[in-house]
């Protein structure tokens, strides 16, 4: 469809805004589409920049001598109308700008980027001006065009004042061009256009009528003799090499050398584009992938599969014990989906893609399959979205991003583990993966199915009252039986500076090491000690950035009793860390407070853990997995291929050792402090801990041997302890969606958090003042129609994060589409007037409070 206008969305517009502009289409650009991205002059100094076609329109309600053109397209047709309707409705729904959207859909290796150059002005000159100012302009003047990525590498981050300086002054002209390059990788490939004979002779000089111009053409020519293929290798590579490979037998050739021998016909030159997939198809099949179906699964799948079947958008809860099989009923609906013509997506949390749950699909489907998350190069992450695009693969495996994988068939979303908080994103657009999930399977009539052993209260909730269809499955694969869980009362036992290990623990860790199982013990903190203080004043080292206490790293193993002596010479011993913001600093000889010697580490965290486990079991194996030992690529999957293959008879680790993960010889699991998230400042504390517990107790005895958990807590008489001890999730749901309802939490409402943040804690205050004055005159007034209950402004449970501070306003309400629409009023009039130093945000039905 040609038209003469379109509607776009500014990809960079502020949310006070953002929204449709109009452009005029000239006709060199009629075929372009709903969902390209263009390149249109904005504002009034028409300033390049990027923006996505909302829109084709025969007619437009701006001014003809206001209107401006779309001076290139960029990507035509990026997005299909399907996800350019998820962008509008998480627009509406998050409370995000539409470009926010865009760059959550579409990953940033297919967007086309605007850089900034600069140049110098002829016949100006910066006398007159600040030094740096004369050196940045000296070099540029030296250049055609310098970009403004280059000026801060040579001249570092201050440079971008000194040339906005030399700009304002005339001295330096900005310009905005977009960025080359379509984001594919490709390798340079050659061949001889003539034959290998005539080749040679020609490099030595034989043929009077081909003489090459220089030694070094010669010498690539002849190297590329070298390097024809046989007759048996010819069929399979087409009688081509790479040209890496040629200059590695070369050194001194290069393309450009390389392009002459192509202009004077002795060889042929083609691009061929590389698939950037670090994940190869397993050799065979694994037993989930292909095992038969017990009773229990055929029964699920006879469900879910009428469901999937119908031709109308559905939802389910599929709700099974710890080893019951529901990865095998996944897979099972997949194939009927596909067996359908039609495409799945499943998604995991991030600590639950292991390699082997990778493996189990890529065995099932093979090829079939692309993998998307968030360990993977931009490169990667890129290849994988347009195999998927191009129809290459019908079934994505990812993180939350990868629930807009851009399908064309969308039959059947899944998502594993669904009560994981990380399924909601904390950065703009903060959406929910299952709200997009459902969106999704809404537009396109296909089905949404939640799987987990411990759902989320909300959607267990809607389970119950028929929302969601409940598929349970209360049996163990292969007839093995739930662990037996010991509950370790260790208030006597786990006293300042004592092991982390009570004797129960100590014990059971003990016997199976010596009958040659192993054992998995969850710790969710990392770090040698939590809190280093004072014993004079009682004073903590704290982060200088942050309101939150340094957490101590050891890179040696300390001898006992240094934990609790006078430091001395400890340089080498290890690092004060902060969690939040990154800082480091040396362990300090002396209190900054006071001045006193007498520091005194407390708590204990996984190094701590680790080096106790070493001392208990001497010669045993043990590996320690957290975010301080899997920050390389693939350093997750080693650590876990090394404990399957038995290199290790103990893994240690904090949540991602809990979930997604079947080890046949783990007989033990550990959890070091079971209280550690029970009493956290949200609603949502007792539904965590319950989960995490229930999920980590169920990687023990899932094959022949009977399984052991040893809970250690302070608190042996919680509810929430108990209830997970006995795996007993109905009985928790009561309780705990009793608490809800009788509090008014969610599922009974919604709830919005405004963020303020600043550097200064003045105008902090101020802009809390003011949004407070602003939301109950809003309520009194406009929006009096609207139900809340509001709390704040309070500051954040961390208030300095960076050396930004923070506040916070919550509301408690229902997300109508009136609610929304005051809220948006709020973010666009405090927006409009916020600055670079006091900014506002808003989470709706936030991961955290």
């Amino acid at each position: 469809m040609n038209s003469e206008y379109v509607s776009v969305y500014i990809l960079e517009s502020p949310y006070h805004a953002d929204k449709m502009y109009d452009y005029f289409v000239p006709p060199e650009l009629s075929g372009i589409g709903v969902g390209s991205i263009v390149t249109v002059p904005f504002g009034r100094s028409n300033r390049k920049t990027m923006a996505v076609v909302a829109e084709l329109k025969s007619d437009t309600d701006t001014d003809a001598d206001r209107i401006k053109p779309v001076a290139a397209v960029t990507r035509p047709s990026l997005l299909s109308t399907e996800l350019l309707s998820i962008c509008a409705y998480m627009k509406e729904h998050t409370l995000c700008t539409f470009g926010d959207a865009v760059r959550a859909v579409v990953p940033a290796a297919a967007m086309s980027k605007i850089n900034e150059y600069y140049s110098a002005v002829a016949g100006k000159d910066a006398d007159g001006m600040s030094e740096r100012c004369a050196v940045i302009y000296s070099y540029v003047s030296a250049r055609d065009k310098v970009s403004l990525a280059v000026l801060r590498q040579e001249f570092g981050k201050d440079a971008v004042s000194s040339v906005k300086e030399l700009v304002q002054a005339g001295v330096l002209q900005r310009d905005r061009e977009d960025s080359t390059g379509d984001g594919i990788r490709r390798r340079l490939m050659c061949a001889l256009a003539v034959p290998v004979e005539t080749a040679a002779a020609i490099a030595d000089g034989e043929v009077a009528s081909q003489k090459l111009r220089s030694a070094v053409q010669a010498e690539l020519l002849r190297c590329l003799v070298k390097l024809v293929p046989d007759e048996d290798d010819r069929n399979e590579r087409d009688g081509f090499v790479s040209a890496d490979e040629l200059f590695e037998l070369c050194p001194e050739g290069d393309r450009v050398r390389l392009k002459a021998l192509e202009k004077k016909g002795l060889v042929v030159l083609r691009e061929d584009e590389i698939s950037r997939n670090p994940y190869s198809v397993p050799v065979g099949q694994t037993a989930a992938a292909s095992s038969p179906l017990t009773e229990e699964q055929a029964a699920a799948v006879r469900t879910l599969g009428g469901l999937l079947d119908s031709g109308e958008p559905k939802a389910a809860l599929l709700h099974g014990v710890t080893g019951s099989g529901k990865t095998r009923v996944i897979i099972e609906m997949i194939r009927r989906t596909l067996d359908g013509g039609r495409d799945a997506i499943v998604l995991v949390p991030e600590i639950a893609l292991t390699p082997q749950t990778v493996g189990i699909f890529l065995s099932a489907f093979g090829e079939r399959v692309a993998v998307i998350h968030s360990g993977l190069s931009a490169g990667e992450r890129f290849d994988a979205w347009r195999r998927v695009k191009d129809g290459g693969a019908d079934v994505v495996i990812g993180t939350r991003s990868a629930v807009f994988a851009p399908v064309e068939r969308l039959g059947l979303i899944v998502i594993d583990e669904e009560q994981e908080h990380t399924y909601k994103s904390d950065i703009n657009p903060k959406y929910l993966a299952h709200d997009i999930a459902r969106k999704r399977c809404a537009d396109m009539k296909a089905m949404m199915l939640l799987a987990s052993a411990t759902p989320s209260v909300g959607s267990y909730y809607k389970a119950k009252q028929g929302i969601y269809t409940l598929v349970e499955m209360k049996e163990r694969y292969g007839g093995a039986t739930l662990p037996e869980v010991l509950i370790s009362d260790t208030r006597g036992e786990l006293l300042p500076g004592a092991s982390p290990y009570g004797a129960l623990l100590r014990e059971k860790i003990c016997e199976t090491a010596a009958d040659d199982k192993q054992s998995i013990i969850f710790l969710n903190r990392r770090g040698y000690s939590s809190v280093l203080s004072c014993r004079n004043c009682g004073e903590p080292i704290r982060c200088p950035h942050c309101s939150v206490s340094l957490t101590y790293h050891t890179y040696r193993h300390l001898k006992e009793g240094e934990g609790e002596s006078y430091l001395k010479n400890r340089a080498d011993s290890g690092t004060l860390s902060c969690h939040y913001c990154g800082f480091r600093t040396k362990v300090p000889d002396v209190c900054p407070e006071c001045g006193s010697t007498h520091m005194l580490f407390m708590g204990y965290g996984t190094q701590r853990a680790e080096e106790e486990l070493s001392e208990m079991l001497p010669g045993v194996p043990v590996i320690r997995m957290d975010t301080d030992t899997t920050r390389t690529k693939f350093s997750h999957d080693e650590i876990l291929s090394r404990f399957r293959r038995g290199d290790a008879k103990v893994l240690l680790g904090t949540q991602i050792v809990t979930k997604g993960h079947d080890f046949p010889k783990v007989t033990l699991v550990g959890v070091l402090n079971a209280d550690a998230s029970l009493y956290l400042d949200d609603y949502r504390a007792a539904e965590r801990t319950f989960a995490m517990l229930t999920q980590v107790i169920g990687r023990a005895g899932r094959a022949v041997d009977k399984g052991v958990a040893v809970i250690q807590t302070q608190n042996p008489d919680s509810d929430v302890i108990r209830l997970a001890a006995a795996q007993d999730y109905p009985a928790f749901f009561e309780q705990e969606i009793r608490i809800r309802r009788g509090l008014v939490f969610p599922p009974f409402c919604d709830m919005a958090v405004f963020t303020l943040t600043s550097p200064d804690e003045a105008l902090l205050g101020v802009g809390a003042k003011r949004l407070s004055e602003m939301i109950r005159e809003m309520l009194s007034g406009k929006y009096s129609d609207v139900k809340t209950v509001v709390f704040g402004p309070f500051e954040a449970p961390v208030y300095k994060v960076q050396n930004n501070c923070r506040m916070r306003m919550v509301i408690k309400c229902k997300l109508s589409r009136r609610t929304r629409e005051m809220l948006s009023e709020i973010l666009c009039n405090f927006g409009h007037k916020a600055t670079k130093r006091l900014t506002i945000s808003v989470d709706l039905n936030p991961s955290s409070l």
